[in-house]
């Protein structure tokens, strides 16, 4: 069971600050899930993986994860010691109005390929200091001071700017990590590239002649969940992202793979709790 020492909500939900404690982790405790929002994940204690698509980090104490709403993942367990972390949530209009001509504070998690380039290892993090913005943001909250959300914000902001600085100034440092299976990654891009087709493990195999078998326990292996389970979490998310661009959901449908209208609403609201034309409002 969680034990939750802070919790903090700004601005309806578009930013979350978790800090969480787990007296005996295990891997049913966790699913592989799919946030509409970005992610920063800083393990504090723990013994764990992490899974992100297709990669696999071993994490250490004080390493930390930026993940984009484009990213499936979740964490594994090698023990059971407890398990404490502290989870950003933001959406990424939470950050608009400190937007300027030629900076983005979220370049690094706007990457081009899911599971790519999200560890950052703990030496670097202690270099740059990154911890002690996860520390101010406690004491601010604890404080319950009139200014107390402003300054949390501002706070944030400046831990984004640090992460940029950091990983710009050690670029060349940062290499895919994992256990990366090469056939496995070029099918994964053909999924993210083709969601409005015929996605069957009979057109993967004729495709990319590997056999269906093989390759469905090797895909659960790498990714945490079925080939079928991942499609239907790849083609709601790009559904999410059509309905907010007033695509009408008959379209959506269509434009996502889905055979038939009905099928695609129930597994849409099974999802995300709503209706695809409600999600769109």
């Amino acid at each position: 069971m969680n034990e939750i020492s802070t919790h903090v909500n700004l601005h309806h939900g578009s930013f979350t600050y978790l800090h969480s404690l787990t007296r005996s982790p295990h891997d049913d405790q966790h699913s592989t899930y799919m946030q509409n929002a970005y992610e920063i994940y800083y393990l504090i204690s723990g013994n764990v993986v992490y899974q992100v698509e297709d990669q696999s980090y071993p994490l250490n104490p004080g390493d930390l994860l930026i993940i984009n709403n484009m990213e499936m993942h979740r964490p594994y367990f090698t023990s059971d010691s407890s398990y404490e972390r502290i989870i950003i949530f933001f959406k990424p209009d939470f950050c608009s109005h400190y937007i300027q001509e030629g900076y983005s504070l979220l370049q690094y998690f706007d990457r081009k390929r899911p599971g790519s380039f999200n560890r950052l290892p703990g030496p670097l993090v202690e270099q740059a200091q990154l911890a002690a913005h996860f520390m101010e943001i406690e004491e601010l909250h604890h404080g319950q001071l009139p200014e107390s959300c402003l300054l949390i914000e501002l706070s944030f902001i400046r831990l984004l700017v640090k992460i940029n600085q950091m990983i710009a100034s050690h670029i060349d440092s940062f290499e895919l990590e994992g256990n990366v299976n090469a056939k496995i990654e070029q099918i994964i891009a053909y999924i993210h590239d083709n969601l409005y087709g015929s996605l069957t493990l009979q057109h993967i195999e004729h495709t990319f002649f590997v056999n269906r078998y093989y390759f469905s326990h090797q895909f659960k292996k790498i990714t945490g969940c079925s080939f079928k389970q991942y499609i239907i979490q790849k083609r709601i998310t790009k559904a999410i992202e059509l309905l907010k661009l007033s695509v009408p959901p008959t379209e959506v449908c269509s434009m996502t793979g889905f055979q038939d209208y009905s099928n695609f609403y129930r597994t849409f609201k099974r999802i995300t709790g709503v209706s695809p034309a409600k999600y769109g409002q």
